[in-house]
């Protein structure tokens, strides 16, 4: 991107989640890119983090380190006043518990979610590896290319989104007319059909992200 973007990569400690918190406060436009769900975000996870140590082990020893609940309704507060870009599983829902709902409740100005991003191998579900990786770079590059014109133009959280789903439709346009040989290039399809349909916006869609 820019000078003018920073990437904090927190590191496995829970001081280091609140540090990360207290810097974006300096910011307008947050950008969270990692796993979560309707009712919270997650944090960083050690290699070993999802075997399930206990406290001991996991202040002694960072590879077993695990925040399963980064942000949520007890401190999502905090963005209050800020634009919140959550590209995050299932953070588009709805309900009175979800994350994005108590957002604005508790003053941010816009929360912008999506739905399932399946970006990991599961075995049980019918999307290959391959899939995914072809999959994982074209959202890659979809959302680089919005983020880069919509701070460029200081555009409205509605145009950023809207910017998102016409670059999604191109893609799949591409994938259409493409005459290469592409292994379930339908799922991939229908993937990013999701993928920009399911873009949710709360609270005001037009307020600008800086």
């Amino acid at each position: 991107m820019n000078s003018d973007w920073h990437c904090y990569k927190i590191r496995f400690s829970d001081e280091d989640h609140e540090e990360c918190i207290r810097v974006s406060k300096e910011s307008r436009f947050i950008f969270f890119m990692g796993h979560g769900g309707e009712t919270k975000l997650c944090g960083s996870c050690g290699k070993n983090g999802e075997l399930g140590a206990g406290s001991e082990a996991r202040n002694d020893n960072p590879d077993y380190y695990i925040k399963e609940s980064f942000i949520d309704s007890s401190n999502i507060s905090k963005f209050k006043g800020q634009v919140f870009f959550c590209f995050s599983c299932n953070s588009n829902r709805n309900s009175s518990k979800s994350i994005g709902r108590i957002a604005i409740q508790e003053g941010v100005l816009a929360f912008v979610g999506f739905g399932d991003l399946p970006t990991d191998f599961v075995k049980t579900v019918p999307f290959s590896k391959r899939s995914i990786a072809i999959y994982k770079g074209l959202i890659t590059k979809i959302m680089k290319y919005a983020l880069y014109w919509a701070t460029k133009e200081n555009m409205s959280v509605d145009s950023l989104v809207r910017l998102l789903q016409i670059l999604t439709t191109k893609e799949i346009q591409r994938l259409l007319q493409t005459k290469d040989q592409i292994r379930n290039k339908s799922s991939i399809i229908n993937q990013l059909i999701s993928f920009k349909n399911d873009i949710r916006i709360f609270g005001d869609r037009y307020v600008t992200i800086y």
